[in-house]
């Protein structure tokens, strides 16, 4: 089979591997789109941290595909009985040992096993061919567009941020702050409440139009924000955008996915008192960037989240199967596996004006 395989930092190729055999309890899948991120950027140019990556690997963790063949025993899994080939299926990527304390709370996104993920440690869904085990996967109606069910995996994970905190209450005020994939995908899943603002705060005119179509009320553009308050240069006044003490920014709950020290402290500042701040984003910043006395004064809850819980993951695929989350129209980009470089290229390109990025391995 074809593959997309990155055996050292800088070093990545279209190679011919040996096709996988599904061995007890896995299935073999052959992925029909997969999205492409900061992170497998990241992967191929040797800046992902050395415990979350493992070379080489073929890299690819946004998928969605048909299943071509199952192994022994999984017919007898729950849920999965009817899986056979053809049948359209995600599945997650995070690979947990199922036993530890954060598997049996629920949270196996958090596994305290060694790291292991699709597309990071374990070959990914930038080929012909791959396989997973199959308690992983999640079957998906034959009825629905393939493309967006790729786009599930990072939906998942700001649903994950959403089930921790608790999705907003009828009347709330919401902003989310960045407006790449991650900050769109988080609009979509909040205009499914019953909010009295979804506000995006975003910095690329070109993505506003977007926003607004996946539901949110208004839109804010502004320059790329200093570390401080909004707009400012230095420590942030306490209370946000507010004076000392002061009510902040007014919003109930703040999603930041900018993926910046900066975008965390403005998603910060537009919280009113007592408010919740979800971060999403990595800055990868060298030293601290944010003002713990804004989170103290002003009683923040400020919530991190690492990669999607199963819950996320179900949530998602049955927001999908009822034809409520469909983000296909982020798809902007679309490539063929003989392609990798070039998408990797646009998706870096802040001129190639690329939202979602799409590799289809069929093509």
């Amino acid at each position: 089979m074809r593959a997309y395989l990155v055996t050292a930092p800088h070093r990545g190729s279209l190679t011919e591997l040996a096709t996988p055999e599904p061995g007890p309890g896995e299935v073999l899948v052959a992925p029909a789109a997969v999205g492409i991120c900061g992170s497998d950027i990241e992967l191929r140019d040797g800046r992902r941290p050395a415990g979350y990556v493992r070379y080489p690997v073929v890299p690819g963790h946004e998928w969605a595909g048909h299943v071509v063949a199952v192994g022994a025993g999984v017919s007898r899994l729950a849920g999965l009985a009817g899986l056979e080939p053809g049948v359209p299926v995600v599945a997650e990527g995070v690979r947990t040992c199922g036993t530890c304390a954060r598997c049996a709370e629920g949270r196996n996104n958090l596994c305290t096993g060694p790291y292991a993920e699709t597309g990071f440690t374990h070959p990914g869904a930038l080929a012909e061919r791959l396989v997973v085990p199959a308690t992983l996967l999640h079957p998906l109606p034959a009825d629905r567009p393939i493309a967006a069910a790729a786009l599930i995996e990072p939906a998942a994970c700001v649903a994950t941020g959403l089930l921790e905190v608790g999705y907003p209450a009828p009347g709330s005020r919401v902003a989310v702050v960045g407006d790449g994939p991650l900050g769109l995908l988080a609009v979509a899943l909040l205009r499914l409440a019953s909010t009295r603002e979804l506000v995006l705060f975003g910095s690329r005119p070109e993505r506003s139009a977007y926003a607004r179509q996946l539901g949110a009320t208004d839109v804010v553009l502004r320059a790329e924000p200093h570390p401080g308050r909004p707009g400012g240069t230095g420590p942030p006044r306490l209370g946000g955008t507010g004076p000392p003490g002061g009510p902040g920014g007014g919003f109930d709950l703040v999603l930041e996915a900018t993926n910046s020290a900066a975008g965390a402290a403005t998603a910060l500042g537009l919280a009113r008192r007592a408010g919740t701040v979800v971060l999403l984003g990595i800055s990868g910043a060298a030293g601290p960037t944010l003002y713990p006395d804004v989170i103290t004064l002003n009683h923040l809850r400020v919530q991190g989240v690492f990669a999607a819980s199963r819950v996320a993951w179900r949530w998602l695929v049955s927001l999908y199967t009822a034809g409520l989350f469909d983000a296909a129209d982020m798809i902007t980009h679309r490539f063929g596996l003989h392609q990798v470089d070039e998408a990797f290229a646009v998706l870096a390109d802040r001129s190639a004006g690329a939202l979602k990025v799409v590799v289809e391995p069929a093509a």
